[in-house]
């Protein structure tokens, strides 16, 4: 196979993989509806971010990014859509041009087409890029940064680098990996070049956070707070033998769930055995792809304060992609053909059982499925808000556990001003003060009857519940969603 034909199959099997999530697509995860609803504030009046008062757990850049897009397209479906699609897409190459250059010459280009379909065809590299999440623009810059690190470049892949950090904090521990994995080829000064290059965005960054906060790391112990209480949940739930066992085993299996699974085994074998045999580059980028994860399973199977999910090993995954032909190879056309089978049929299973299903088998597809959906009746229920919510309506959201406000909230797409959160303490007083709510929604398992001022009513379920003594009367209801409106004197 030549290597025009081989980029173009990936490439074109990446865009037809993506159309219908894109058109269709709800945000949901990956914080993709916090991340664009801070950008529209911000690109209201744009100004040097405040650190974590403003961008929150966020990292800065691309909050800024999508906040200029707001501002020169409108509507908020479009375009962090665009931008994830074209990071999306560029990975893709580039994970192609990387694989490309690891690859034996006489066996490059079909290892090249099949590691670029792996990731064109992963149900959760499809899903982060037709979202707003950061996910395909982070991997974007950190596989561009690598691609030109095995050709020697240093300013480059360093200001890729520094601009990934920015887009994920994780980003810093393939800063420090990077300098240290390829030192002996770099040379100690160039490789602390693009240390500090790298790192010099980062560093202003936790400055403003400092300034405005006191705390130069707020946005990564907000971070590590929310781990510790997943992680005790997870602990709860579970029991302490086997979340503990769960976190261990978690990301060779989320691995083969991302890359799908006969793929993703090869992958992981083939990355096993160049690290064995200690390849060079590909032994380095083994090593880049699985330390952080090693890490991240140390602090979850021992320390027992992080809550791995699917989207922190994308980066595993894709790097171990370039790999898996090394291992198919030995096998025959069966194999291959079972390979491609599964790889296929993955995500179009994954799609099925969650697009537009509730149940338990929807919700544990959901987060890694192609098309990132919503549940039926919190769609259902945004929409009912977007179709009867007048202009001089005040909406009432109690917070949930899950965090199913954020994407009804974004979905049924009205001014902010019409908003009063349970979930977003830093205004819910203040809003509540100006405003009286005129409608509500309460949500299954939500957290609104644990407040003084709300009647042990205040649950989806019921017909009618007070609030600040103001009764409120169901006008619709939903799988997981009530919708209720002020009741008539």
């Amino acid at each position: 196979m030549q290597e025009r034909e081989s980029r173009q199959a990936a490439l074109g099997l990446a865009l037809a993989a993506r159309l219908l999530p894109f058109l269709y697509g709800w945000e949901h995860y990956g914080d993709a509806p916090v991340r664009i609803e801070l950008a529209e504030r911000w690109a209201r009046a744009p100004h040097l971010w405040r650190g974590f008062l403003e961008a929150y757990q966020y990292g800065p850049l691309q909050l800024t990014v999508l906040g200029l897009i707001a501002r020169v397209l409108p509507g908020r479906f479009v375009g962090p859509r665009l931008l994830s699609f074209a990071a999306g897409m560029l990975s893709v190459w580039l994970l192609w041009r990387i694989t490309l250059r690891l690859a034996e010459p006489a066996l490059g280009p079909t290892a090249a087409l099949v590691a670029a379909c792996g990731l064109a065809l992963s149900p959760l590299a499809i899903q982060s890029s037709t979202t707003g999440a950061s996910e395909a623009l982070f991997l974007a810059l950190l596989l561009g940064a690598i691609a030109m690190v095995l050709d020697g470049a240093i300013v480059v892949p360093a200001l890729l680098l520094g601009a990934a950090c920015l887009v994920r904090y994780d980003g810093l521990l393939y800063v420090g990996l990077i300098s240290l994995l390829w030192l002996r080829e770099l040379g100690l000064f160039r490789s602390a070049a693009l240390f500090l290059i790298a790192t010099a965005p980062m560093l202003f960054w936790l400055w403003l956070n400092y300034h405005y906060t006191g705390d130069a790391l707020a946005p990564i112990h907000h971070i590590d707070q929310d781990h510790r209480e997943l992680a005790a949940m997870g602990l709860h739930w579970f029991g302490s033998c086997r979340y503990r066992a769960y976190c261990l085993a978690y990301w060779p299996i989320a691995v083969c769930g991302i890359a799908t699974p006969v793929l993703g085994l090869a992958a992981l074998s083939g990355a096993a055995r160049a690290l064995w045999t200690r390849s060079s580059d590909g032994a380095r980028i083994v090593a880049l792809a699985w330390i952080p994860a090693a890490y991240f399973t140390f602090r979850g199977a021992v320390l027992a304060d992080f809550r791995p999910m699917s989207r922190f090993a994308l980066v595993a995954a894709t790097l171990s992609l370039p790999f898996a032909w090394s291992i198919l190879q030995r096998f025959g056309r069966a194999t291959l053909a079972l390979t491609f089978l599964v790889l296929v049929a993955t995500p179009v299973a994954l799609a099925a059982v969650s697009w537009n299903r509730n149940g338990s088998l929807a919700e544990w597809a959901r987060p890694l499925s192609p098309i990132s959906s919503l549940p039926p009746g919190v769609e259902d229920a945004a929409l009912w808000l977007r179709a009867n919510a007048g202009a001089d309506d005040f909406i009432l959201v109690e917070g949930v556990w899950d965090y199913l406000d954020v994407p009804l909230i974004f979905a049924a797409h009205l001014p902010d001003d019409q908003w009063i959160r349970e979930a977003w303490t830093t205004d819910f007083e203040a809003r509540l003060l100006r405003h009286t709510p005129t409608l509500a929604v309460l949500l299954y398992q939500g957290n609104l009857h644990n407040d003084r001022r709300a009647s042990p009513s205040a649950v989806e379920s019921s017909l009618r519940f007070t609030f600040a003594g103001v009764d409120f009367c169901r006008q619709a209801s939903f799988v997981y969603a009530s919708i209720y409106r002020r009741c008539p004197r």
